[in-house]
């Protein structure tokens, strides 16, 4: 989940001319758009057309990428740090109940990122084939449906990147605390003691690093320092799997090596079968944050030849989340009954020092370290434009080291969460319980209903009317349910540090 940012840039640089980003006219030209939106809509009541014959029409653009390019660009965007936090959602919830979970909530992430697609292709065709964003979608929702909601418009747009901001920075957070985590076992293993310092030093420490790179503004730069990244990433799984290949005559290597394939597992009855509300909520919340791709879906949805290739039940969307959750389900399980009670909050944690394990360790900093760098530069790019139109053109000093400002300021706001919630156990719950839920659940819908009812409505469809209309009721109220007991379990183990 970690790169989830590092491939929405990588795709948007591949299909640029499809993007439609922001410009000095970027407000004109929306008004423009939707004040010929009713014209356009009393067309399609004329011609008898459904929202299925909208959403089926063919679009082809001439640089897009393939399905299959699309396809590996959402698994890599999909697999990051996350994945090795999912033992842990297996012991909050139990085994059983964790196995469950993950499949519960793949089917509901795929289920929303279907709706995030089905609400901007219709809103794309119906404006003119106009690619959005999710923030765009969700204002050209608003602006198309009931009157009373379309004075709502702006709002929504500043809620949904509000959530998208508070996602970003979690995760910038998170990437803080695994990387400290990971820098103190390197210490161990080097130095065979404990760092003379506290956790939170070590955080100060590599904050200032962190935040002298991510002073870079530069987003050729700072692709190739992504792409080193995924270097590195091989280079590790390389690392593992040919280390016999190296002619290493060293014991603790081979050691590692039947630790890491042939572990003792526990027996699953030895092990919590599923727990309470509050170790299921922190699990759904841990969950969430691993399967969270909703900020993907439409750049790469965007960048595609052919959109319909996104949807369907053999399609990029379906394919991708269906191998991503039986792998996930795989490692949380095994995971779980590998390490058992002792799990910690990354397997690599687990791993037993050794040479092998402490390198694959350094590796991931590395590749931690690289990737913090795009996911500010996402966020500066949500908000950088907005704060430029606000100062004046002759304070030519302030838009100068604006960039500056904003980056520090936004990696404070990181800092101070990892000192207050330094722990990978805590801080990933409570991030995906948070942004997560109202970006992968209760957003998509409450934009869903507010996209299709006023059609369905109006083309007396009442069966498709009440049935979207029910289902959608049912997630939102469902996702504020889990916000509230998620929300609340996690302050209180926050609170009294029970990990």
């Amino acid at each position: 989940m970690s790169t989830i940012e590092e491939q929405k840039i990588l795709i948007e640089l591949e299909t640029m001319p499809f993007i439609v980003g922001p410009t000095e006219n970027e407000q004109q030209r929306k008004q423009q758009v939707f004040d010929e939106l009713g014209t356009k809509k009393e067309a399609i009541e004329n011609t008898q057309c459904d929202t299925k014959s909208v959403l089926s029409t063919l679009i082809s653009r001439k640089n897009g990428i393939s399905a299959t390019s699309g396809l590996i660009n959402f698994i890599c965007g999909m697999i990051g740090p996350g994945c090795f936090s999912l033992a842990v959602s297996f012991k909050q919830a139990g085994l059983w109940g964790g196995l469950a979970l993950v499949f519960i909530v793949g089917f509901l992430s795929l289920y929303s990122m279907h709706k995030i697609v089905s609400c901007s292709q219709f809103l794309a065709k119906s404006n003119g084939d106009q690619s959005l964003d999710y923030g765009e979608m969700a204002e050209a929702a608003m602006l198309n449906s009931y009157r009373w909601a379309r004075k709502h418009a702006k709002l929504a747009k500043i809620v949904v990147n509000a959530c998208l901001l508070a996602f970003q920075l979690g995760v910038i957070t998170v990437f803080m605390v695994f990387a400290v985590e990971h820098v103190i076992e390197i210490w161990e293993f080097i130095a065979d003691a404990p760092p003379p310092f506290s956790k939170s030093v070590m955080i100060l420490l590599y904050f200032v690093p962190q935040m002298l790179l991510n002073f870079i503004g530069h987003m050729k730069l700072i692709t190739i320092l992504c792409l080193c990244g995924n270097v590195i990433i091989l280079a590790a799984i390389v690392l593992i799997t040919k280390v016999q290949d190296l002619s290493l005559n060293l014991n603790d290597i081979t050691i590692s090596l039947q630790e890491l394939m042939v572990h003792k597992w526990y027996p699953t009855w030895e092990l919590n079968t599923v727990t309470g509300i509050e170790g299921i909520s922190l699990a759904a919340g841990a969950l969430i944050y691993s399967f969270e791709g909703q900020a993907m879906v439409l750049p790469l949805e965007n960048s595609l030849k052919h959109p319909k290739d996104m949807t369907g039940l053999t399609g990029v969307l379906s394919t991708a989340m269906n191998l991503v959750t039986v792998l996930y389900a795989f490692l949380g399980f095994f995971g779980y009954v590998t390490f058992g009670p002792a799990v910690q909050g990354s397997l690599t944690l687990n791993l037993p020092n050794s040479i092998l394990t402490v390198s694959i360790k350094g590796l991931l900093v590395l590749k931690i370290f690289f990737g913090s760098a795009i996911q500010l530069f996402v966020i500066v790019q949500m908000l950088l434009p907005t704060l430029r139109s606000k100062i004046s053109d002759e304070r030519k000093i302030v838009h100068r080291f604006l960039p500056y400002a904003l980056r520090l300021g936004l990696m404070l706001i990181s800092l101070c969460l990892a000192l207050v919630v330094p722990n990978l156990m805590q801080i990933i719950p409570l991030v995906g319980i948070t942004s997560g839920l109202l970006i992968s659940l209760i957003l998509p819908s409450f934009l869903d209903c507010m996209v299709f009812l006023p059609v369905y409505k109006k083309q007396g469809d009442m069966f498709h009317y009440y049935q979207k209309m029910i289902i959608n009721l049912f997630l939102f109220v469902l996702g504020w349910l889990f916000l509230g007991s998620g929300l609340y379990s996690s302050i209180d183990d926050i609170i009294n540090n029970d990990v």
